[in-house]
């Protein structure tokens, strides 16, 4: 249950860094925390369960069935522990289905600035009004009215061009992360934008077309 949430949930991502504790993000996300509370009572209830039965039981029965008792609730303990280690890699790959299937919203975004990447302030049918910066040889567009890539989940707040790569930075509740369109020649890595703020590449995965879906630490 807990992986396919994960894997499913764009708001996952929240849960794995904590953000479940904090009172406003409850009273925001009821379902969510009810399903928190249903997922840990199960998981408590299964380990007391084996327990029960292995102290519970008579001492030849013990003998005879202890070792199956030790490896069930070993390997119970094991799939906790795994899942706890690899959850936050479970949901970057649920994200990268999800994006695998907005490959053309992104191309609808990103095909016009490979044809001609502006050189001012403007406005563009796929983008809306933007600024661009910095002043004289732009590099980056900071958006205006950010342009949905996936209704109420995903928008565009700002692209950057560099060295022919179109970087998109994602916001919104699937969003803080970048979509990118790289040549054959170029693949994802640290780079410092056109507003002088750094990203340093923490890992990035294919979803096709020559895009990219990539995180930073900023």
């Amino acid at each position: 249950m807990l992986a396919i949430w994960a894997a499913a949930d764009p708001s996952f991502a929240d849960l794995a860094h904590g953000g479940f504790l904090s009172r406003e993000w409850m009273s925001a996300n009821l379902v969510r925390g009810f399903g928190i509370g249903l997922i840990a009572i199960l998981a408590v209830g299964s380990l007391l369960g084996l327990l029960v039965q292995f102290f519970a039981r008579s001492t030849s029965m013990i003998r005879r069935r202890s070792l199956a008792q030790l490896l069930a609730v070993a390997t119970l303990a094991a799939f906790w522990f795994a899942l706890a280690i690899h959850v936050e890699s479970i949901a970057w790959q649920g994200k990268r289905a999800r994006f695998a299937l907005r490959v053309q919203e992104l191309e609808r975004i990103a095909s016009p600035l490979r044809e001609q990447w502006p050189k001012r302030d403007g406005e563009l049918p796929a983008i809306g009004p933007f600024m661009a910066y910095p002043f004289g040889r732009p590099t980056t567009l900071v958006l205006l009215q950010a342009p949905p890539v996936a209704k109420q989940a995903v928008y565009v707040s700002a692209i950057e061009n560099l060295d022919g790569a179109i970087k998109l930075q994602l916001t919104g509740t699937d969003g803080g992360d970048w979509a990118e369109w790289h040549p054959p020649s170029s693949r994802p890595s640290s780079f410092v934008g056109g507003l002088s703020d750094p990203h340093e590449l923490e890992f990035a995965t294919s979803i096709g077309r020559g895009w990219y879906l990539v995180r930073y630490e900023s």
